[in-house]
């Protein structure tokens, strides 16, 4: 769908922001390569006089190009860190939705991304309570107890915490999931020396679980089988790198508690 055509430089200036900053928050937050490119060009075609829309984005940059006025009008952003925030992703999606079909002017727009920017998303309280129910669950449908349940809640709970004040001292994502892993195996390590009982691999795989880039290996094989080999290659090496530190991270209390023992 089309709405009303661009009538200025200044105007054509403001759309490729508009177009480029929601790609970016998309990209930040984790979405797919082919939802940020797809919701970029749509933004980008709902204005009728504009043409040759071409849109490129990599897990960490966007390129957008198109024409007005038989000029060429391109906008680079790059994205520096990523996460994984699907509150994001659904705000970018309804804001396009309400931009193609014309509910927003271009300046409405740029104040509505700026919002979405600015929000600060799910209070930490929940996602920290929604680590530790998540490892609790796992653990349970993994055969555990209800003691193995009560330590992995609070295993998950500790963890997130850890990893999330590592994320915003803007550590690098290979460090950060080491850091969680070996949180996650020293406090089960911990609790098994009082408590010899207890199911260490349950807990420990169970609490791992919101840690695993199930989502990075999904989005790279969609990115693979779709033919963007340069994004799908990067999200598989980037699942296979944070699988490695959180591995290494769980191996490291467990085999020097072996050993001790």
């Amino acid at each position: 769908m089309t709405t009303e055509a661009i009538s200025s430089l200044d105007q054509a200036v403001i759309l490729s922001e508009i177009a480029s900053n929601a790609g970016a928050i998309m990209l930040a937050n984790g979405a797919e390569i082919y939802r940020v490119e797809d919701t970029v060009e749509r933004i980008i075609r709902s204005k009728k006089n504009i043409k040759d829309v071409d849109v490129y984005s990599t897990a960490n940059v966007i390129v957008l190009s198109f024409s007005f006025n038989q000029e060429i009008h391109t906008n680079i952003r790059r994205v520096k860190s990523r996460t994984f925030n699907l509150y994001y992703i659904n705000k970018v999606n309804s804001f396009s939705r309400e931009f193609v079909s014309g509910n927003y002017s271009l300046q409405e727009a740029l104040r509505e991304l700026n919002k979405i920017k600015e929000d600060p998303g799910y209070p930490l309280a929940f996602q920290i309570f929604g680590s530790a129910l998540s490892a609790a669950a796992f653990t349970i449908l993994l055969g555990g107890k209800i003691t193995d349940m009560l330590i992995s809640f609070l295993v998950g709970f500790v963890s997130y915490i850890v990893s999330f004040q590592f994320q915003e001292a803007k550590f690098g994502f290979f460090l950060v999931n080491f850091i969680a892993g070996l949180v996650v195996s020293l406090i089960t390590v911990t609790f098994r020396h009082f408590l010899p009982y207890i199911a260490v691999d349950k807990i420990v795989i169970g609490s791992m679980m919101a840690f695993l880039p199930g989502i990075t290996l999904t989005n790279a094989m969609r990115d693979l089988m779709s033919g963007d080999v340069t994004s799908g290659l990067t999200g598989a090496t980037t699942a296979i790198l944070v699988s490695t530190a959180l591995a290494l991270g769980v191996a490291m209390p467990i085999t020097i508690a072996t050993y001790i023992r």
